[in-house]
């Protein structure tokens, strides 16, 4: 038994310094198993890269919800792959049909956790009469199950009214989209405002405003 125990010991202390379970949910790491399992390996690689840059000033401290990447990435990848997407142009626009829902899936985990203090208050209510011994573990159950089940409905109705959008933009715009002549080089550049916003420098914030307002004006000028 104590032989057991050491080793389920070494094997779970690796989660503390040497895997970190929260990687999964990393841009990086789910664009990189959606390549490998539906292709297009590059593509989805740079988008990716654009999520996890964009919002690398954003950290989880304290009681902050930052955006859901998570849903972001899924939803890029998942636009993109739909609707075969593989240039620049017409991939940032599956990109930006993510954005939203970010935002809406922080906004749904605020939600998901305001709804727990029920669950706190009947294990306090439990705690101070333990009856049934089974209370607690139904209470884990039915929170795990819930969550999945919203996260899920959540996902495919935010795709889902996204990808119509998509598909009216792209009937529409996708000429004009092919011709704004984006690179994946200028597509990262875009999203590395967000490690340059994590130096937190209010002279490089300056600096940027000032210089985007400068490059659209080039931009429109056809000056490049």
């Amino acid at each position: 038994m104590v032989r057991r125990g050491r080793f389920f010991f070494a094997l779970f202390s690796l989660c503390r310094f040497s895997v970190s379970l929260g990687l999964l949910e990393r841009p990086l790491v789910i664009g990189l198993f959606w390549g490998l399992l539906f292709g297009n390996l590059t593509s989805c690689l740079y988008i990716a890269i654009f999520y996890e840059l964009l919002w690398l000033d954003f950290l989880p401290v304290g009681t902050f919800i930052p955006p859901h990447m998570t849903a972001a990435a899924f939803t890029g990848l998942a636009l993109a792959t739909y609707f075969g997407l593989d240039s620049p142009p017409l991939v940032f626009g599956a990109v930006v049909c993510g954005l939203p829902m970010a935002w809406l899936g922080a906004r749904l985990d605020r939600n998901l956790r305001d709804s727990l203090n029920r669950s706190y208050s009947s294990v306090l209510h439990w705690l101070r009469r333990p009856v049934d011994p089974g209370v607690p573990g139904r209470l884990i159950l039915r929170t795990l199950l819930g969550k999945l089940v919203v996260s899920w409905v959540f996902f495919v109705l935010g795709a889902g009214v996204l990808a119509v959008l998509l598909r009216f933009a792209l009937n529409q715009y996708a000429g004009f989209l092919e011709g704004l002549e984006l690179t994946w080089n200028q597509f990262l550049i875009a999203a590395s405002i967000g490690g340059l916003l994590s130096l937190r420098l209010r002279s490089l914030y300056l600096s940027v405003g000032v210089s985007a307002v400068a490059l659209g004006f080039f931009r429109l000028a056809g000056i490049f």
